[in-house]
């Protein structure tokens, strides 16, 4: 195994470092010449132990032959090597803990000089802890929407339909047709090419085609067709369609009409293991009721975390900011420069907190020792485990290959930090 270059000794480099606004360091680093001249000698002998050249043996070619041969790329190699190690021991030998990209900028050398730059990058934060309790908290009161039961059950039936097909009848929402949509952006109105045209399976009214298209559709019967100009709009996948209006030629080949099933005990048995109707409604409630108190436990989470950041507020990079905001915004591609310049702007406020409150979180875990061990994490996946029916070997296994055992840890991990912080406020409940 070939072993790594040896590290460069701090205590021989010119080093200061310069303290910038949101965590952002600055370190100046002069190398001394004989540090430089050293380098040297190693890419030397690297080269002299790589090259071929006619006259010497592999490896024994004289070093001055190698510096007449070679000597402009060894002279870069020499100096981007010398910033590398020396930047790496400055930046260890000052605690620095860089969480950006490191921009190496006013590089100054001449042969037989020393090197001296400048680098500058983000580093973290230090997390202050300070108060973390004795705050009043409301609990939030999500309360399960009227009628929620009534539209799981619908869509159940819409699940389980069967579709008659009907050869006459303007579709309308809820049927499913098939329809064939033609460009007509050739010359005198024709398609333009022979894959102008296209078939398309659609459900009307959920959302699947453009407003226009349905609109059209819901005008012709089976075998129809018609000429229309539809508009595209501004955030259309299809850059060059994007909010203008074409004329498409949409024949409806076929219409399909859905027979929902009676609603009773006979329909509930078919969905799953229930005795009847009313035991298929008690489970959609309870599954309504224990969502709702999910997402208010979430936001009762993120009411008193925000609390517990802004009573030991701090600083972040710009860096991990960005990073987050480009995580939030996801595949910008095809999106325009200043729209996304306006998105990013509005959802810097929030990617700040977001930062904030991972790295506040992190820190008060790791000071109170909230991280589950090993042995709590293999009790949840039993538990899990028993609640899906699987063996908890396997499903350890698919767990670790997965990488689903960091999740499993996350989980038990946050919910100790809110018990935790919970444990130091009051939680009031609504009125």
């Amino acid at each position: 195994m070939k072993s790594a270059a040896p590290a460069l000794d701090a205590s021989r480099l010119d080093v200061t470092v310069t303290e910038g606004e949101r965590c952002r360091r600055t370190v100046k680093v002069a190398v001394p010449a004989d540090v430089v001249d050293a380098e040297r000698i190693a890419v030397v002998r690297k080269y002299a132990s790589r090259v071929k050249m006619r006259g010497f043996r592999k490896g024994q070619v004289p070093a001055r032959v190698i510096l007449q041969r070679y000597g402009r790329a060894i002279e870069e190699e020499t100096v981007e090597t010398s910033v590398r190690k020396a930047c790496d021991a400055a930046i260890v030998a000052n605690e620095l803990r860089p969480v950006s990209d490191v921009e190496v900028k006013d590089l100054q050398f001449e042969p037989g000089e020393r090197i001296s730059f400048e680098a500058s990058f983000d580093v973290r934060p230090e997390v202050p802890l300070g108060r973390l309790g004795g705050f009043r908290v409301e609990r939030p009161r999500v309360a399960v929407p009227d009628g929620a039961a009534g539209e799981i059950l619908e869509g159940l039936r819409r699940d389980h339909a069967a579709w008659r097909t009907e050869d006459s009848g303007s579709p309308g929402a809820g049927d499913s047709v098939t329809v064939e949509l033609t460009r007509l952006d050739g010359k005198d109105g024709e398609p333009a090419d022979a894959d102008a045209s296209r078939r398309y399976d659609i459900v009307l009214g959920e959302g699947q085609a453009l407003p226009d298209i349905e609109e059209a559709i819901g005008t012709l019967a089976p075998g129809e067709e018609g000429e229309f100009d539809v508009g595209f709009p501004d955030d259309f996948a299809d850059e060059e369609r994007r909010g203008k209006r074409h004329r498409l030629r949409i024949e409806l080949v076929s219409r399909r009409v859905p027979e929902l099933p009676a609603l009773d005990d006979a329909f509930a048995r078919t969905v799953g293991d229930f005795e009847d109707l009313a035991a298929l409604r008690a489970r959609v409630e309870e599954d309504l009721e224990r969502d709702a108190r999910g997402r208010g436990e979430a936001e009762l989470r993120d009411r008193l975390l925000r609390l517990v950041v802004e009573a030991n507020d701090f600083e972040v990079p710009d860096s991990m900011v960005e990073g987050y905001t480009d995580a939030l915004i996801g595949d910008a591609n095809g999106v325009d420069p200043e729209e996304l310049t306006d998105l990013r702007k509005e959802l810097r406020p929030t990617a700040e907190m977001a930062v904030k409150r991972e790295l506040l979180a992190d820190r008060i875990v790791d000071e109170h020792g909230l991280r589950p061990s090993k042995e709590e994490v293999g009790d949840r996946v039993d538990e899990l485990a028993r609640g899906t029916g699987q063996s908890p070997g396997r499903l350890r296994a698919r767990l670790k290959k997965s990488g689903g055992l960091r999740n499993v840890e996350r989980t038990l991990t946050e919910a100790r930090l809110f018990e935790f912080l919970k444990e130091r406020s009051e939680i009031t409940e609504p009125d």
